[in-house]
């Protein structure tokens, strides 16, 4: 495992940090490639999955693992930890370990070992389904974060959005029940970043600006940096509740990369109930540029590319086609 800071005189590990580790290897490589440097690192990431796979339960789900298994700070999780069995399984672990293990699988593709993405992609297929048929409660229509289906969050259920544990015709209606049903253990501002994904994911991307609220009460605090969880907080100067800079590019704007390297580029914009907007991000070989305009039903997009970049502008459901230089598109 990685260690959880270093260098320190007391080690630390925080498993699931690990997996998160390999989230930052496929980050890196999809934004920007890197793959000849990321190459030195697949020893290490086939030893961190190796790690959590000698530990599966025979339900399919994670046992216990030892150390540190934070998760995010809120209420319900003691210390950061969510609800396990007495043998530890966790829907919520599992199913990060699940997406770990899908994003290693397309690293080994691209540059690593065609047989170990198999044996990854088949791993990952495994758990979502024993995690969906062991935590699936068909009353309340969620996943439940053990198999005793006591204890229900957001973070389970969004989760089992991403790794699609829970069946693509389910997830825009679970992703309602998690914005709306308080009984849930709520999502702090860190593991926000995950439910911003899935909302994403189930259609609810024009939520996103309704659902900042959070960062707007700590804009009412004074403060000008963001914090690392509620008060009482021990930073105010936190970098994992800055996502929504990285959110009003890639869900308000909507400009993200399309391939590896951000070889080409998917523009879908969720404008909630903004009438225009302007932004521009960089890129490996310039700027891209959006500016938006609503009209009533009508969208003008105004888009200029980088040399080389191509790729689609999605709105609607309405899907057409970008090239290098400026353009403008109706819908």
């Amino acid at each position: 495992l990685t260690q959880s800071r270093y260098p320190s005189y007391l080690p630390q590990f925080i498993p699931p940090f690990s997996l998160l580790w390999i989230g930052m290897m496929h980050d890196l490589w999809w934004y920007h490639g890197d793959a000849d440097f990321l190459r030195q690192f697949l020893p290490g990431e086939r030893g961190v999955l190796g790690w959590f796979e000698a530990r599966l339960a025979p339900s399919g789900l994670l046992g216990n693992l030892g150390w540190w298994n934070f998760v995010d700070w809120n209420e319900d999780f003691k210390y950061g930890v969510p609800a396990q069995e007495a043998d530890g399984q966790s829907a919520i672990i599992s199913l990060q370990f699940a997406a770990a293990l899908r994003e290693a699988a397309e690293l080994e593709s691209a540059f690593g070992s065609s047989e170990r993405a198999a044996h990854f992609k088949s791993l990952a297929d495994r758990i979502t389904a024993a995690v969906y048929k062991t935590c699936w409660d068909s009353s309340r229509r969620l996943l439940a974060d053990t198999p005793a289906r006591r204890h229900f969050s957001q973070h389970a259920n969004i989760l089992g959005v991403l790794t699609d544990a829970i069946p693509t015709a389910k997830q825009e209606s679970v992703m309602h029940t998690v914005l709306s049903d308080a009984t849930l253990t709520q999502c702090s501002y860190y593991f926000r970043f995950y439910l911003f994904r899935a909302m994403k994911k189930a259609g609810l991307g024009d939520e996103y600006l309704s659902q900042l609220g959070p960062w707007r009460h700590m804009l009412s605090l004074g403060l000008t940096t963001w914090a690392e969880r509620p008060e009482p907080t021990r930073s105010d100067c936190h970098a994992w509740s800055a996502h929504p800079n990285f959110d009003l590019l890639a869900t308000v704007a909507g400009v993200e990369p399309a391939s590896p390297g951000f070889g080409t580029v998917r523009i879908a914009p969720h404008l909630g109930e903004l009438r225009q907007l302007k932004a521009t991000m960089p890129h490996p070989e310039g700027n891209i540029s959006v500016e938006y305009a609503r009209d009533g039903d009508r969208l003008t997009a105004d888009v200029e590319l980088p040399r080389q970049l191509s790729g689609s502008f999605v709105w609607k459901g309405e899907t057409k086609p970008l090239h290098p230089g400026r353009q403008r598109l109706t819908f």
